[in-house]
């Protein structure tokens, strides 16, 4: 049997983890390809009209794996391994899809509390025992998978550029270059340096947040990256911040917001994602943000 799994949305925070459970068990797997226009169309025709760009993307990547692979994983992940809540479409990717003979391919698609380890085990077991996969080793795979994740050193923390921002935003619209055309060059040939919210260990964030102003503990996974990642970052030294947020997300909409009000002096750029490639207006506006960091930064 070969799994396909949608390069896209979880996949690009729980890879280590994908990679190590599925080599461990001996199963075939086969990732989803380099988005293009091709996948964005599948995606299109495939997902509800209201979803957003990475969205239609996941359903566009399970649509092209169907046709090369016996059964495709979209999990229904409904906590993160910090208990906190994610994005809801992330949690129902399984409904987001709409042709007929993807969803009666799709696996994996009951709920993942990932912050209970024994819950966790058993769910996969469940599925995994669907599949014909024996006990031992699918206890193998889980645990290399585990071992995997807490081990893996993500995120980007760039050095030798002039400048040096804090690029946030979901993963899955970060590491696409298809989705975010191909923004980490453009910053790069700019001599803009990144560091992403995954550098900043865990202790440290929860350090942030608990010294914060907030009335009680944020329970959006993103919201917690971003906001407890910026006073972290600002005292690093970041010159400015990019968020690269999706139309029509809500989570993102709420994110900015206080992010804005926290940034004590931060120059900070929005860019927003959607099906319209088109790269002028993108461009311009980058280009104009890059030139106020360098500027900033002479003097």
């Amino acid at each position: 049997m070969r799994i396909g799994i949608p390069r896209g949305f979880f996949y690009y925070t729980y890879r280590p983890f994908l990679e190590s459970f599925f080599s461990g068990m001996g199963v075939e797997t086969r990732v989803g390809g380099t988005t293009d226009e091709e996948v964005l169309e599948k995606g299109i025709a495939a997902c509800v009209d209201e979803a957003c760009l990475p969205a239609k993307i996941v359903c566009g990547q399970v649509e092209k794996l169907t046709e090369s692979c016996d059964a495709v994983m979209l999990p229904r992940l409904m906590k993160t391994e910090f208990g906190e809540s994610i994005c809801p479409k992330i949690a129902g990717a399984a409904d987001l899809i709409q042709g007929k003979s993807a969803r009666e391919k799709l696996i994996f698609t009951e709920p993942l509390y990932l912050n209970d380890q024994r819950k966790l085990k058993k769910t996969l077991w469940k599925e995994c025992r669907k599949l014909g996969i024996k006990k031992n080793r699918f206890t193998t795979g889980f645990l290399n998978g585990i071992s995997a994740q807490k081990k893996a050193k993500q995120g980007l923390r760039d050095e030798g550029f002039s400048c040096r921002i804090f690029l946030a935003g979901h993963p899955y619209n970060l590491y696409d270059p298809f989705v975010n055309m191909d923004l980490l060059q453009k910053l790069h040939r700019m001599d803009i340096g990144v560091i992403t919210s995954e550098t900043v260990s865990r202790e440290e964030k929860d350090n942030s947040l608990r010294y914060s102003d907030l009335m009680k503990q944020p329970y959006w996974s993103f919201f917690v990256d971003h906001f407890a990642s910026l006073e972290i970052l600002r005292r690093q030294g970041i010159d400015g911040i990019i968020y690269l947020s999706s139309f029509s997300c809500g989570t993102d909409a709420f994110t900015v917001e206080m992010l804005r009000k926290n940034l004590r002096g931060l120059p900070m750029l929005v860019l927003k994602l959607d099906e319209q490639r088109g790269e002028a207006g993108f461009d311009t506006r980058l280009e104009a943000f890059c030139e106020v960091l360098k500027r900033r930064s002479a003097g």
